[in-house]
């Protein structure tokens, strides 16, 4: 066969796994460890087929895919641990053509790079470069010469403006172009707030014509600009108050001159009625009638006045309520949208109920949005402890089926891949013991056993033993504590945390360097700090080095530490002491200081503190 085919893993165990298996099917192999590497041969050699693990120190295998896609056409098959629906996504959507998940059968990845090989000598033709005058990108070719443009071999009707707007955006991929760029290069005039219509129109054609969507782009994605608007805002209801107290003025001059347009306009008609329905209903005569009325009612009329008065206050008062009445739908409205997630809109009477209301909601989403992110945590301490067991667990499976399908290979060759399965076995064991252990400080599970313990003592046998690990890179430890320096506290859980401590500043240190562990003792206090030189870490990564699974190597390389619970159990049991942790770095050196109580509190050997709320996602 021939073919030149890239594997790039950082765990080497498994790309010499896969190369075993390719070369023996006559593919030539070229195997790599780091993503620079395996940009420098993809810049050197001529590729058939790219491997690509997505855990990779330094860059992801998903930006080495879009740097292949800018370029060239052959297929990439991503291989890693991540088996979530969103990362398969993330991959196909990059350029990726296929995606194994560990642990996969070795048998099975070798029959996925055959098909995929057949598919793309027999459909794609070979690719052309931007150099040649056409500009390629994720199945998008465009000639700049010929003003011809094809998605997937598919060619595209496009008007000299939106091709022109492709051929810019394709020419600056990677880039955020912005409209008033976009309308200065293709119309050469001056750039007005409208002209922004203008672009948007042709981009929107340009979207469907390739098959785009704004919710979901794949190849061009907007950016929106955005502005911060600050209002003052007056607190109370002051104008409401206005509002209603002068509604309520109003009724008093409205009943009053409701009276005297009816006394003073209809004031004799109204007493001839009022004679009239006396003779009526009291079957009198004009004359008794008259006198009735003038006794009863003529002598009585202040009576009246403040009788109808009152009415005409009423009268007024039951058509205002209908204008109070409008306040409430308006926060009936308001607590509608509030349910919908909208932003709730008032009238000025109502701004400070609107500015309330905006604010719950502004709470709620906020909440939802830590509940997401919460959730989000769960899914990723998963999808870690999933990736870190699927890794050794590759290899594993991996060797021993190189050792089952090839009984006849030489000794020395058998007892290399046992070696290496027995070492990813104890590997297992490892993480499966830190798992379980994590689990059971989060569920408080753990009593301290306590005792006076030597910390001097303690720190010479642990040096001692992180001997072996420190001579590889040529670190020593340098101790500069006190004789004689006790504490209380349990001796085993306190020699975990310093060992995990140790351990992480032996495999991040810059070789040649020397470790130093000081302590001080105060009346109450005993305080050990670890220092060590090497890569600066940075502010927003120090806040979260005692999380669960976080590891300062997005790759999670496995010789540059565990699963990234070792300084999560350090900080468990640093706090059922009673005491805190926290970590430093600036200008290339990194501390680690423990704060201990010389003696525990009572009830503190029960570790029955509150679980700490930083901690999302309990598994």
């Amino acid at each position: 066969m021939g073919e030149k085919i890239l594997v790039v893993d950082d765990e080497r165990e498994i790309a010499d796994l896969v190369a075993v298996y390719l070369q023996n099917e006559d593919y030539t192999v070229y195997r790599y460890y780091t993503a620079e590497e395996a940009l420098d041969c993809i810049r050197r050699e001529e590729l058939d087929l790219a491997v690509l693990d997505v855990m990779l120190p330094g860059m992801s295998g998903f930006e080495i895919c879009q740097k292949i896609r800018e370029h060239y056409n052959y297929p990439v098959i991503m291989l890693t641990a991540k088996d979530a629906e969103v990362d398969k996504i993330t991959g196909l959507t990059l350029g990726a053509d296929d995606y194994i998940t560990k642990p996969f059968r070795p048998l099975e990845m070798v029959a996925r790079v055959k098909a995929q090989l057949r598919r793309y000598k027999r459909y794609n033709p070979a690719s052309v470069g931007e150099e040649d005058g056409v500009l390629c990108h994720a199945g998008l070719m465009i000639n700049v010469t010929s003003h011809e443009c094809t998605l997937n071999g598919q060619r595209l009707e496009l008007t000299p403006t939106e091709f022109e707007i492709l051929k810019i955006l394709c020419q600056r991929r990677g880039r955020v172009v912005s409209s008033e760029e976009l309308f200065h290069e293709i119309w050469k005039d001056e750039y007005y707030q409208k002209s922004n219509n203008t672009i948007t129109v042709h981009i929107r054609h340009l979207r469907e014509k390739l098959g785009d969507t704004a919710e979901r782009p794949k190849y061009i994605h907007t950016e929106w600009d955005t502005r911060l608007k600050i209002k003052w805002l007056r607190s109370g209801y002051g104008k409401l108050q206005r509002k209603i107290f002068l509604q309520i003025l109003l009724m008093i001059p409205g009943a009053w001159l409701l009276f005297f347009l009816v006394y003073g306009v209809l004031g004799g008609k109204i007493a001839n009625a009022c004679v009239r329905l006396i003779q009526l209903f009291l079957f009198v005569d004009y004359e008794k009638a008259l006198f009735i009325y003038q006794y009863y009612i003529r002598n009585h009329m202040e009576m009246f006045i403040e009788i109808f008065f009152v009415l005409s206050i009423l009268l007024f008062f039951y058509l205002s309520l209908g204008w109070f009445l409008r306040y409430f739908r308006q926060i009936d409205r308001g607590m509608d949208d509030l349910l919908a997630g909208k932003e709730i809109r008032m009238s000025p009477e109502m701004e400070t109920m609107e500015r309330k209301m905006n604010q719950v909601r502004g709470i709620l989403e906020r909440r939802q949005m830590e509940a997401k992110l919460a959730e989000k945590r769960k899914d990723e301490m998963v999808m870690y402890l999933a990736h870190d067991i699927r890794t050794p667990l590759t290899s594993v499976i991996g060797y021993l089926s190189l050792l089952n399908e090839a009984w006849d290979m030489p000794e020395e060759q058998k007892r290399k891949y046992v070696k290496i399965t027995l070492e990813k076995g104890y590997r297992l064991e490892e993480l499966v013991n830190e798992f379980f252990e994590i689990t059971r400080y989060n569920l408080q599970q753990t009593s301290l056993e306590t005792d006076e313990i030597d910390l001097s003592y303690m720190m010479i046998q642990m040096a001692d033993e992180f001997y072996p690990v420190l001579w590889e890179k040529g670190n020593t430890v340098e101790l500069q504590i006190p004789e004689e320096l006790r504490v209380e506290g349990d001796g085993a859980k306190l020699a975990r945390v310093f060992q995990n401590i140790l351990k992480n500043a032996a495999a991040y240190s810059t070789p040649g360097t020397v470790i130093t562990v000081r302590a001080e003792k105060t009346e109450e206090w005993v305080q050990i700090s670890f220092e060590n030189r090497g890569r600066t870490i940075p502010e927003e990564k120090l806040n979260a080095i005692f999380d669960r699974f976080y590891r300062l190597d997005d790759a999670r390389v496995t010789k540059t530490g565990g699963a990234g619970l070792g300084l999560a159990i350090a900080k468990e049991i640093v706090k059922i002491h009673g005491g805190n942790i926290r970590a430093e770095s600036a200008e290339g050196t990194t501390v680690f200081t423990v704060e201990l109580p010389v003696r525990l509190t009572e009830g503190m050997e029960c570790a029955e503190d509150e679980p700490d709320a930083s901690n999302d996602g309990k598994l």
